[in-house]
């Protein structure tokens, strides 16, 4: 189609002077501009309407799985991690039930000397004394001076010295003294045990 007589009659166009209401005696190079410009106007105005929203919304769901994703991978991290964690709180937990062996409970001392007193026995000793001593708050914990003393062979003694200080309990051993008294061998030795007092009975006090 040869477009030059239509942009001809085009420029010969008074615009001012058309009219819509005559739009059907236009020259067809007028309605197809016209219909062109009307179809420009009605894509931009539904992209507007209808497409820009829904970019939007597009837009703040790719931002939204984007956090999404990084906070899934900081907890799969973490999880990671996790099972490691739980051994490590599980020797914890078992440390801890060791040391509360080692430091009962101020009610456990009485058990102490029993346990002294029979650790005496089957070593073959002859116990003269075996005396709780006032205890001693250091801070911490709270210190029980034991003094103990038997007789009997040095072989014996010693071997008591060493059950007492493998209880299970902590108890340590101090002012040793060994002496020969009516042909016998005398041992005197202050044990201290330790103890921790229950929370409770500190928060009463």
């Amino acid at each position: 189609m040869n477009w030059m007589p239509v942009w001809l009659r085009m420029r010969q166009l008074e615009w001012r002077e058309l009219d819509v209401r005559d739009a059907d005696r236009w020259p067809l190079g007028l309605k197809w501009l016209c219909c062109a410009l009307l179809a420009v106007v009605v894509c931009v105005g539904s992209y507007v309407v209808l497409a820009l929203p829904t970019v939007k919304t597009l837009d703040e769901a790719k931002r939204e799985e984007a956090m999404l994703l990084e906070a899934y991978r900081r907890d799969a991290a973490r999880a990671a991690h996790l099972s490691g964690l739980r051994e490590q709180v599980a020797a914890l937990e078992q440390r801890l039930a060791e040391l509360q062996t080692a430091f009962p409970e101020k009610a456990d001392m009485a058990s102490l000397i029993d346990d002294v007193g029979a650790l005496a026995l089957d070593r073959q000793l002859t116990i003269e004394a075996v005396r709780l001593g006032n205890a001693a708050e250091t801070g911490l914990v709270v210190v029980h001076p034991v003094s103990i003393q038997v007789t009997g062979s040095f072989n014996r003694l010693g071997d008591f010295v060493a059950d007492v200080a493998n209880l299970p309990r902590l108890v340590t051993l101090h002012d040793v003294r060994l002496a020969v008294e009516e042909g016998r061998l005398h041992l005197s030795v202050q044990a201290r045990a330790y103890s921790v007092e229950p929370s409770s009975a500190k928060e009463e006090g």
